[in-house]
């Protein structure tokens, strides 16, 4: 047997492996959290994807209006509920196992570049990098981002190898569906297309690289011909943008990260709503296109930039260091949380952001220094960019991972040789350099706490009908932050649930006494009052809901009970 094929043999083992690992490492993940109801009773996005989803796999294929949220995920979903029926647990193992496939494409951008050595430090890490580990197995599109840029890296490495027009068009139309996974991928088309393009010149092929742009424009105009039917509206893919620009750029958000202004519910199915009554009061206009309403929040985001630039400029410095924070900041589920209440696995020390970035960085600067890479760092910095402009989370990051964990073999194998060949000083450069950026990536930036993430535990547990359980978890939420006048309504009507009536009306008066504006928890005591049988009270508190909130259905309803039940007693109306 030649060496050649001894090294191929070889390598088809390490990635036999590094499959394997990956599965097992994720199968054992979903294992241990199989017992939280956050798989199967998803609430926020995970909840608004499985609602989407259900209508596609009832026949509602195209959907009503011009898409606000990304599709590809609800119709990756719609689909599998058509072919296989709504089985949650099927779903994650389906994501499992495109995110173990994920491993090997990460290995072979690492071998396409820098070599075996380094594609497979970069695929053994990404097998066991800890978020990739958690978002596989969450109801949300993010493993699909990853999975799709990723792949379109590869293919546009692969295209300008072999200078195919085939190669570049599918290359082309990964990027696309990723782009209705994530609309920011929107702007790679100008840094792949002209990369490849200069890739492609050196062979004679330029021409080849519009193959790369037909395939991208050709999903693009798929799902832009489907808003104009559909919503008479053209937009290319989403309507959001504007939206969330103002979110994380609205002078009220100092935090970087999702901060809702003051007349938007911070809800997936009461955002879009929102944003629009609030567009149609500021411009007295009758109604409006979701084009010319997210437009409109351009404008307005522009004008609080000009409001207060000092400011704008603080946080945007703020949002292009959390982007490389080792701190997973959460929105819909936290990592910290599956960690501490569910999974030993996450609590074993396996490599996560803090360990990657570092390393990451380094590649990056010698694939600068060496002109090798230079894809994967114009991709890193473009996509930095691009996230810090909005507002930043730990799954809106996750997608440049692949290529920065590609990266961190790049830079890691470097140090291998390095001490190998006892070329110490460009040892103590690269060591020098990681002392620079571990602490820019470990800074104690932003304090995450697990208030919310507790929060959306106890819905959860409500929503799977295990009340008790939902009180513990509510519990532990206002131990975390006992100002938040939901946590006090949700943990009320747990407690209503368990037959605990009055601690039902302790958290409810706790509510109303946080929050005297707050019609729901007005609505809710005067209930619970009504229960308890003080009627008087009850009616007191009825009202008061009602004047602060006019549709309250539930109240009008008690209210009107009440008032019959007092005047068949001969008792004051």
């Amino acid at each position: 047997m030649t060496d050649d094929k001894k090294t191929i043999n070889k390598t088809w083992v390490w990635l036999c492996a590094m499959f394997l690992l990956a599965i097992i490492l994720r199968l054992t993940y979903l294992w241990q959290v199989h017992d939280s109801p956050l798989l199967l009773y998803p609430g926020l996005d995970p909840q608004a994807y499985d609602q989407w989803a259900r209508k596609i796999a009832d026949g509602n294929w195209l959907g009503d209006g011009v898409f606000y949220q990304s599709p590809l995920y609800p119709y990756y979903l719609g689909i599998f509920y058509y072919a296989f029926g709504r089985h949650l647990v099927w779903v994650y193992l389906s994501q499992i196992l495109i995110g173990s496939i994920d491993c090997l494409i990460i290995y072979g951008i690492g071998n396409k570049i820098y070599g075996r050595r380094a594609g497979l430090l970069a695929g053994f890490l990404a097998a066991a990098y800890k978020p990739f580990i958690f978002y596989d197995s969450v109801l949300l599109k993010t493993f699909l981002e990853v999975f799709l840029i990723d792949l379109s890296i590869l293919l546009t490495l692969a295209a300008a190898q072999d200078g195919k027009k085939r190669t570049g068009f599918i290359a082309g139309l990964v990027l696309g569906l990723g782009t209705l996974a994530r609309d920011n991928f929107l702007v790679l088309v100008f840094w792949f297309a002209p990369w490849l393009f200069r890739r492609l010149r050196k062979q004679g092929k330029s021409g080849h690289a519009i193959y790369f742009v037909v395939g991208f424009a050709l999903v693009i105009a798929v799902c832009a011909s489907r808003n104009l039917a559909v919503g008479r509206d053209l937009v290319l893919t989403t309507s959001q943008g504007g939206q969330n620009f103002f979110i994380g750029n609205h002078r009220g958000n100092l935090t970087g990260t999702y901060f809702a202004p003051d007349f938007v519910i911070a809800n997936p199915f009461f955002e879009e709503a929102d944003f629009y009554k609030e567009a149609i009061r500021r411009t007295g206009r009758m109604a409006m296109r979701p084009s010319a309403v997210s437009n409109f929040w351009f404008k307005e985001t522009l004008k609080e930039i000009r409001a207060d630039r000092k400011l704008f400029w603080e946080r945007m410095g703020l949002k292009l260091l959390l982007f490389w924070n080792q701190k997973e900041i959460a929105d819909n589920e936290s990592i910290y949380l599956m960690k501490k209440e569910f999974s030993s696995l996450l609590r074993m020390p396996l490599p996560g952001f803090g360990l990657i970035a570092p390393f990451g960085l380094l590649g990056l600067m010698l694939a600068l220094q060496k002109k090798k890479g230079i894809l994967l760092a114009g991709y890193v910095f473009i996509y930095w960019v691009s996230v810090s402009a909005f507002f930043v989370f730990a799954r809106y990051r996750l997608a440049v991972a692949g290529p920065l964990l590609v990266l961190a073999g790049f830079g890691l194998e470097n140090i291998y040789f390095w001490v190998k060949d006892k070329k110490y000083q460009q040892l103590a450069a690269g060591l020098f350099m990681l002392a620079v950026f571990s602490p820019i990536v470990w800074w104690p930036l932003i304090h995450e706490t697990l208030d919310y993430a507790y929060y959306n535990l106890g819905n959860s547990y409500a929503r799977a009908g295990k009340y008790k359980q939902a009180v513990t978890a509510y519990d532990k939420a206002i131990s975390e932050n006992s100002r938040q006048v939901d946590f006090w309504i949700n943990r009320g009507k747990a407690k209503e649930y368990t037959g605990d009536n009055r601690g039902a009306l302790s958290d409810y008066l706790a509510a109303a006494q946080l929050e005297p504006q707050k019609a729901g928890a007005h609505s809710n005591l005067g209930i619970i009052l009504y229960k308890l049988g003080d009627f008087e009270a009850s009616k007191t508190e009825l009202k008061t809901a009602l004047g602060l909130d006019p549709e309250l259905k539930e109240a009008k309803i008690y209210l009107q009970m009440l008032e019959q039940k007092l005047k068949n007693a001969g008792g004051p109306k």
